[in-house]
């Protein structure tokens, strides 16, 4: 399977790509430090055309909801089934604490608003007719480049978890 994967240099994302590639998958990676920005969501979603699914992990802003919007249409009407997991937080959940450790309270306010948009947009666009499958993925305590904490568990080991429920082999 050809795979997309945003933010695939770092984290999640990395953990992802290394783990899907060992399993014999290809993989399309899509980072800053590559030189792709999914602030450009057209041209990032012309990457991610021709790919089997996406792994929709990196944030910057608000692209990564309108990237699920622009790849979504784009395979709206193909026949074979394609696959979309958005890497959301527990940060969404109602009864979860809106602080993120290491960020303000401004900054934790924009991660989870930018997440909430688009959780929003994946069970909108999840209730349409395609052959698109959608997963909405929300990891907790774990640690990246971004996030670190002694007592969460590994991306390895969280993307280790999620691939052992999922069907992709």
């Amino acid at each position: 399977m050809k795979i997309a994967i945003t933010g695939h240099k770092k984290g999640i994302g990395q953990a992802f790509a290394d783990q899907l590639s060992a399993r014999g998958h290809e993989i399309v990676g899509i980072s800053r430090s590559d030189g792709e920005n999914i602030r450009r969501t057209a041209h990032t979603a012309s990457i991610i055309e021709p790919c089997d699914m996406l792994i929709n992990n990196a944030i910057s802003f608000y692209a990564q909801t309108e990237l699920l919007f622009e790849v979504w249409h784009k395979w709206q009407n193909i026949k074979e089934v394609r696959h979309i997991w958005n890497i959301s937080t527990r940060v969404c959940e109602q009864d979860h604490d809106i602080d993120i450790k290491g960020l303000t309270m401004r900054e934790s306010m924009q991660y989870r608003n930018q997440k909430m948009a688009l959780e929003l947009a994946h069970h909108q666009l999840n209730f349409q007719p395609s052959n698109i499958r959608m997963e909405l993925i929300r990891p907790g305590s774990v640690n990246t480049h971004a996030f670190s904490d002694p007592t969460s568990i590994s991306a390895k080991a969280y993307v280790e978890q999620v691939l052992a429920q999922q069907d992709i082999v």
